[in-house]
């Protein structure tokens, strides 16, 4: 078993025990009647969901072959223009995001209300640091991966 199929046993495991993870939130969110129960259950399902996704994406980045290099490094050097500048906008939204959060949390005087928000101010911060590192790696990753086999290659519509 080479090391890429290690790494894609251990991806498609992460995701038969997230999509477990998610069905159980699903009941689970469905049975709560309070409110702050049922947000807490919804954060963790729509995270689960996510990490599901996500990994189906590394999967599929890991596994397709492009249809060929140049139009795969065209392809990436387009998206990666549009990404850089769709992110710039989200990291202002996610920074006015988590101002009005704070504004929120000094009048806030519930304190299971004031740890939810203290949470969602906490993750909009870390996706504005996130969507930060996530542009400078972009950045300096090659347009082309060296073998052009697969990875995160483009493959082009038929």
């Amino acid at each position: 078993m080479t090391s890429n199929d290690k790494l894609l046993a251990i991806l498609n495991r992460q995701i038969e025990i997230e999509k477990r993870t998610l069905n159980t939130l699903i009941k689970a969110e469905e049975s709560f009647r309070e409110t702050a129960v049922r947000l807490v259950c919804m954060e963790l399902r729509l995270d689960t969901w996510k990490h599901v996704k996500f990994l189906e994406g590394m999967i599929e980045m890991l596994t397709t072959a492009p249809c060929d290099t140049w139009s795969a490094k065209i392809q990436r050097y387009v998206d990666r223009v549009k990404l850089e500048r769709m992110i710039d906008s989200l990291v202002q939204e996610e920074d006015m995001m988590a101002d009005l959060y704070g504004e929120a949390l000094a009048e806030i005087q519930d304190p299971i209300a004031e740890l939810l928000l203290l949470h969602l101010k906490d993750t909009e911060e870390r996706h504005s640091q996130d969507l930060k590192e996530i542009m400078r790696i972009i950045r300096t990753a090659p347009l082309q991966s060296v073998k052009a086999e697969k990875g995160s290659d483009i493959v082009c519509e038929d």
